[in-house]
């Protein structure tokens, strides 16, 4: 399976995992479906089933809900309960009497009548016992805690809404008129800083990304990214990128003589999901070659991380072009663009492209 940012590899099965919290059950949701897929002899009924169940959870998690996503939960929640006899038939369970396949059946009614069904997980109540229990225990001396704890807690609430009322009147202060209405030379003045900051805000519509300082694969040839990345086609690949982005007169043509900068991973910032949080989305696209350990000799594989690169192809009917996502395995990161590589969708070659990072968007983001 490849990976992809956020996705966990159980190297040693689940099995042995001692506790299980919220965090390692939806990291086992991320890949429980495609073991079963790659596993030998197992009933497609079966399949069905985890699927559809996977896919309910998910529904469930979501923040804000339309009719369509509604319809679908059902949809899976039909679809499980039809194939669901499989189990006893090949003698796993002897019946589904169990209160969790029971409270499934009335989640789309409440979250029609109450809202979404985000909120109702026990993670709000773990993480406040960090706050309000933990954190205060550790603040005491240890002797008559819970008295200590409670006057830390009414300090940290004093403190918060102070935090407050702070936000509150510097907000208002920055509502307030600065200049006088006769002042229009000030006014005039001011117009043109204005004018000026705003030429230098950058743009927050599409992903802004990060990478190294300092770049930690400088100067590597051309040869060396063929045999350790596998770029066999990337100066082709990039004499098309420039071509296609750079002004004629600017066309800088690349050759095997050229050495680049190779960096190990790309730290994204996207816009936030509303079906599933209002934050905004932080990931890492991670493209290593095999490393070999000083110590013992052993090496440590390569890790290509997978992403879908946005394609834009031109709708003659309408004449706005089509967004289309499709799947590649980064293959190597410059400073501003990705090398990539997809299977091709009319032959099984293996075509290999460059693009922008802005036109990269990791699997998390899309759902």
């Amino acid at each position: 399976m490849n990976g992809y940012p956020g996705l966990r590899h159980f190297q040693k099965g689940i099995s042995l995992v001692s506790q299980w919290t919220g965090t390692e059950h939806k990291q086992m949701q991320r890949v429980f479906v495609t073991l079963l897929a790659g596993a030998p002899n197992v009933d497609d009924r079966v399949l069905t089933v985890v699927r559809a169940l996977t896919d309910f959870i998910y529904y469930a998690q979501f923040q804000l809900h339309t009719s369509e996503t509604l319809n679908a939960m059902q949809a899976c929640l039909d679809t499980f309960h039809l194939h669901k006899d499989v189990f006893v038939e090949l003698g796993l369970r002897e019946d589904f009497n169990i209160p969790k396949f029971h409270a499934i059946q009335h989640y789309i009614n409440a979250i029609r009548s109450l809202g979404s069904a985000d909120g109702y997980n026990t993670e709000f109540s773990e993480r406040l016992h960090i706050d309000y229990a933990k954190q205060g225990y550790r603040a005491s001396n240890k002797r008559d805690y819970i008295e200590q704890m409670t006057l830390w807690l009414q300090r940290q609430e004093a403190i918060d809404v102070h935090s407050a009322y702070l936000d509150w009147t510097h907000h208002k202060i920055e509502s307030l008129p600065l200049l006088a209405d006769g002042d229009i030379e000030d006014h005039e003045d001011a117009s043109e800083t204005d004018d000026d900051d705003d030429a230098v805000v950058p743009d927050e519509d599409g992903p802004v990304y990060h990478i190294a300082k300092t770049c930690p694969r400088p100067h590597l040839a051309v040869a060396l990214l063929v045999a350790d990345f596998g770029a066999i086609d990337f100066i082709s690949a990039l004499t098309i990128f420039l071509k296609k982005n750079m002004p004629p007169r600017s066309f800088i043509q690349p050759s095997t003589m050229d050495r680049f900068d190779v960096y190990n991973q790309v730290t994204l910032r996207l816009p936030p999901n509303p079906y599933l949080s209002s934050a905004p989305l932080v990931t890492c696209i991670r493209a290593t070659p095999t490393i070999r350990l000083r110590d013992c000799g052993a090496r440590k594989p390569a890790h290509f991380d997978t992403a879908l690169v946005v394609d834009h192809q031109d709708n003659g009917s309408s004449g706005a072009p089509d967004c289309l996502f499709v799947v590649c395995e980064i293959r190597m990161l410059k400073s501003c663009i990705i090398y990539f590589s997809i299977a091709s969708r009319t032959s099984m070659s293996i075509i290999q492209a460059t693009l922008t990072i802005r036109d990269v968007l990791p699997p998390a983001c899309i759902h």
